[in-house]
């Protein structure tokens, strides 16, 4: 079933009206294409009534909105536990360190924390080469990193970080 192309008539011959141009006025004067609906009805000098930004709902999202405005979250709590593990798997002498593909894989992020921000953002916190302190923030979707051992920065002992409850004397 092929649908039918619209026939209807716009204010100007070639079917629309150029920015810049007003359409022709009716005969009573006024101009049809800047008259709004709402104008028509409301007395001259009146304003109409307020539209509220934001409308009288219980639930302003679904759960699927719900479920991309965590999404950072999620991938936080993947990496956490992959993070966890790679740092039980790491020699004493070790730390936990981060290279970046578009960083040549040359120089590495010594890490010394991790976070998010909801909905998209991932964050690590360290050390790049040992020296200048660093923040790599990516989207979600561009995340494109290797966890590596690297030695420790200059004479220290390993550090390794901590996840919220697991943080012991």
């Amino acid at each position: 079933m092929s649908k039918k192309p619209s026939t209807r008539k716009t204010p100007s011959s070639s079917g629309k009206t150029k920015p810049g141009r007003k359409a022709k006025a009716s005969a009573s004067g006024e101009d049809k294409a800047t008259k709004s609906p709402a104008s028509a009805k409301e007395p001259r000098g009146e304003k109409p009534a307020a539209v509220p930004a934001v409308a009288n709902h219980a639930a302003i999202c679904d759960e699927a909105d719900q479920a991309v405005m965590q999404a950072a979250e999620q991938v936080f709590d993947h990496l956490q536990t992959r993070v966890k593990h790679f740092q039980d798997t790491l020699p004493e002498n070790y730390e936990l360190g981060i290279q970046l593909a578009n960083f040549g894989g040359s120089r590495a992020v010594h890490v010394r924390g991790m976070g998010f921000r909801n909905p998209n953002i991932i964050e690590f916190y360290g050390l790049l080469d040992g020296k200048t302190q660093v923040a790599v923030v990516q989207h979600v979707s561009q995340l494109n990193f290797m966890l590596v051992a690297v030695p420790p920065a200059a004479e220290k002992e390993p550090y390794r970080i901590g996840f919220g409850a697991d943080l012991t004397d």
